[in-house]
This record gives C-alpha cells, sequence and structure tokens, in this order.
C-alpha cells in the first residue's frame, strides 16, 4: 500500500476538483428549482424604542413605523397623554373556579409593581403588556392566589422592542351599515421578544378617534398595582372616577357572578363599566407567519388624541419659558451695582481700614440721597400748590 502522500499530486488533485464543480453546481440549481429549499421566515423590523409622543405613519400605504420625522405623506401621533399603566380585567368561570385576569399596558414605558411582589407572581423587568390570572372566591369578594404570569410583550435588554404602526383607513361598507362614519385611529401592533409556553406573544391596539374621551375613562379596579407617572398639576385636576361607584359596580358584577350555577361554565369576558374607553376584544392563539402558534392580545382603545384632528393640526404653541430683554436688563443693572459696592467696599476697608457707612464708596453721598429725594419731593409739591389765581406770583 501507497504511503498517504503519494496518493495522488497536487496536478492530480486539482483536476479532480474541477471535475467535481459543474455537479456540485448542478446539484444546487437542481434543488433550487424543485422547490425543495426552505423559504426564508418573514423577520420583524428591528427592535426599536417605542416614542409614545412620536408615533409617525405613512399615510399613502397606510403602513409605518420605526420612529422618522413628520412631513409630507405622513402622521404623527401623540399617546403622551395615555401613558403609564391601564388596566383592563375580564372574568371567566371553568366549573368549579373562577379566575379574574388583569391585563396591563403601558405604551410609554415599562410597567413597575408597587411594593415587595415576589418574582413568580409579576411579570419580569421590561414588560410592557402584562397579563396575571387570579382565582377569585364569589364567597369572599377577593382573590387568593396568582395561578398564571403571562408576559405580554417584554422588550430586549435595552427595553427595546419589534412593533409596527398603521393608519386605521375609513371604513366606508361599514360607515354606510351602522352610520359610525369614517373610522379614524391608529392600528399598534406589539412583539413581545420572548415566548410563553414556546409560543410568540403579541398585542394589537386599535386607537379609535373618539373626540369625547380622553382615554382613562372608566378603569376597572384591580388587585395588580402599578407605579404611575407623576402628572401636572392641571392633568391632576381633570375628572377622576367615583371609588364609591367603583366599589358599586363591583360588588354588582360580584353579585351576578356569584348567581351562576355551579356546573355553568362561562367564557372570558370583560367586567366593563359604562363609557369604558380601554376595551378588551380578545387573547386568542393564532397561525403566525411562519405557521407556528402564537398568542394575540387585541384591544380597542377610544380616545380624542387618535382623531385626525388631534393628528393633522401643529401642537399648541407652548408659551415661551426664555426671559425678556427687560428682565436681562435689570438682572445686569443689578449685578453691576452689586459688584460696585462690594469692591468699592473691599477696597475702603484695605486702603483705609474704614468701618460701618465709611465703608461704601461715595458714603457720604449715599447718606445725603434720602434728604435730597426729601428736598425734591417737597419742590415739587409746592410748584404744584402754587399754580393759581396769582400767575405764579406769591403772596407779599
Amino acid at each position: 500500500m501507497r504511503p498517504p502522500s503519494t496518493w495522488c499530486s497536487p496536478l492530480e488533485a486539482a483536476a479532480l476538483l474541477l471535475l467535481l464543480a459543474p455537479a456540485a453546481t448542478l446539484t444546487t440549481a437542481a434543488a433550487t428549482t424543485s422547490g425543495t429549499t426552505t423559504p426564508p421566515t418573514q423577520l420583524l423590523a428591528a427592535p426599536s424604542e417605542l416614542t409614545c409622543d412620536n408615533i409617525v405613519v405613512v399615510a399613502t400605504d397606510g403602513a409605518g413605523g420605526g420612529g422618522g420625522k413628520s412631513g409630507a405623506g405622513q402622521h404623527k401621533y401623540n399617546l403622551q397623554a395615555l401613558g403609564g399603566p391601564h388596566t383592563v380585567v375580564t372574568s371567566e368561570y371553568t366549573a368549579p373556579t373562577w379566575h379574574n385576569t388583569t391585563y396591563t399596558i403601558d405604551v410609554c414605558g415599562a410597567l413597575k409593581r408597587k411594593g415587595d411582589v415576589p418574582v413568580a407572581e409579576r411579570c419580569p423587568d421590561g414588560t410592557r403588556v402584562c397579563a396575571i390570572k387570579h382565582r377569585w372566591d364569589p364567597k369572599t369578594g377577593k382573590t387568593t392566589d396568582t395561578d398564571q404570569v403571562i408576559p405580554v410583550v417584554v422588550g430586549d435588554d435595552k427595553a427595546a422592542l419589534a412593533w409596527e404602526a398603521a393608519r386605521l383607513p375609513a371604513d366606508s361598507d361599514k360607515a354606510q351599515k351602522d352610520g359610525s362614519g369614517k373610522k379614524e385611529g391608529l392600528r399598534l401592533t406589539l412583539h413581545g421578544a420572548t415566548t410563553y409556553q414556546q409560543r410568540e406573544q403579541r398585542t394589537v391596539v386599535e386607537f379609535r378617534c373618539n373626540p369625547d374621551r380622553e382615554g382613562t375613562e372608566g378603569e376597572w379596579e384591580s388587585v395588580d398595582e402599578y407605579e404611575r407617572p407623576k402628572k401636572t398639576k392641571r392633568e391632576e385636576g381633570g375628572k377622576k372616577d367615583d371609588p364609591k361607584k367603583d366599589d358599586g359596580d363591583k360588588k354588582d358584577g360580584d353579585k351576578k357572578e356569584g348567581d351562576k350555577k355551579d356546573d355553568e361554565s362561562t367564557p372570558e369576558k370583560q367586567l366593563k363599566k359604562d363609557g369604558a374607553a380601554l376595551v378588551w376584544e380578545g387573547y386568542k392563539r393564532e397561525k403566525g407567519t411562519d405557521g407556528a402558534d402564537m398568542d394575540t392580545l387585541y384591544l380597542t382603545w377610544y380616545t380624542k388624541h387618535a382623531c385626525d384632528a388631534a393628528v393633522d393640526e401643529p401642537p399648541p404653541a407652548k408659551e415661551s419659558q426664555s426671559w425678556g430683554i427687560f428682565t436681562w436688563l435689570v438682572i445686569l443693572a443689578f449685578l453691576a451695582i452689586a459688584s460696585y459696592l462690594i469692591f468699592g467696599s473691599w477696597l475702603n476697608y484695605n486702603r483705609y481700614g474704614a468701618r460701618g457707612w465709611d465703608l461704601l464708596p461715595h458714603g457720604d453721598m449715599l447718606r445725603d440721597v434720602p434728604y435730597l429725594m426729601k428736598d425734591l419731593v417737597r419742590r415739587i409739591l409746592n410748584t404744584l400748590q402754587s399754580t393759581g389765581s396769582r400767575g405764579g406770583y406769591s403772596a407779599v
């Protein structure tokens, strides 16, 4: 047997490669034309920071996202007024257990729980949309245990997430049927960076135009409390929900739920007040673009900030917080006088060892100022009083 070094010469090896190359090319081309290659997976937009006060949507094709500058053919949405945690609560009865699920969303930042909550009973840091399912006792009217914690939308390590924004088109067919008119608003799709039970998660929020609603009305009280951003006095002066009314609604809802028969299971439905701005449309399992199962939370949010009038019209100009030229002149004059007095006092102290009033530069003149002013006022008064029938002459 020949040693390995003598199996083939370099010239023979090169000839062998030239012979095999066309065959490999033909094999690849055949595999491509036969359709056996796996199509590439459709990728989402790269995760980016979602700034709720600057959501720009291209108006020509009705789609957009990822930021940009407002200009021709674009619409800029400002949802800053809807910042902070907002919650919808659903109820579900699966015999023999009642469940209340809290869905909380913050379109402007990550959710932060209040108090010391165990890690197993809260969503991780960086969560934008969180769902927590509790067991509910109809006898006591309170939640007992936490069954599920679902981080629906979670940002990456840099708090960025994949999102898409689209302008709601006019629905003329529906408008003719129910007389609702043009459907104005914004559809915002948030994709989570994590999975739950090996299923991708996302949230689709439709911000519908309602000129009479701010977007914070009629929220249901939840056992899961989150930190809220600090508001200005103007925002705090708005209308607030009556807590007594909330308790009454809760009691009515609890009573209705307690009246259910033990053997009747009910589907998940929202515990909703009249005029609620945030509406739960469902948490559904669907097929993704790659054919895999994914869970989608659908919400509808009625607010005036999604109307075309609020989007197309420029925001009101803010009052200028800069000082005027008159203010600057007063400040400069004050600084000049103060510098003159301080420097002059220091000079008199070091040169002459002056004390008290003698420290002030031109102290004699400054001491005479009150008397000079008094004399000036007296002369003015005498001049005004002497103008009479004598033509300016004084009596002898």
